[in-house]
């Protein structure tokens, strides 16, 4: 099952699950609220963002003392 979920990346809707329910998941959510990363998706003829990238991991602290 898939469930929508913002994009660590961009911010945006986007989904997460085995990738068969994704049309469920965001045909109600307008295109310019969708995830903007690529690859796109392809899901019964139509273009989605691909499944939801985790937030990028915090640079590591440097100590300059």
């Amino acid at each position: 099952m898939c469930f929508k979920l913002d994009c660590g990346v961009c911010k945006k809707a986007s989904w997460k699950g085995c990738g068969g329910h994704i049309p469920a998941v965001l045909d109600s959510v307008p295109e310019a609220d969708r995830c903007t990363c690529e690859p796109k998706v392809e899901k019964d003829g139509k273009k989605y963002p691909p499944m939801a990238k985790p937030a990028p991991a915090p640079a590591p602290a440097t100590n300059s003392a």
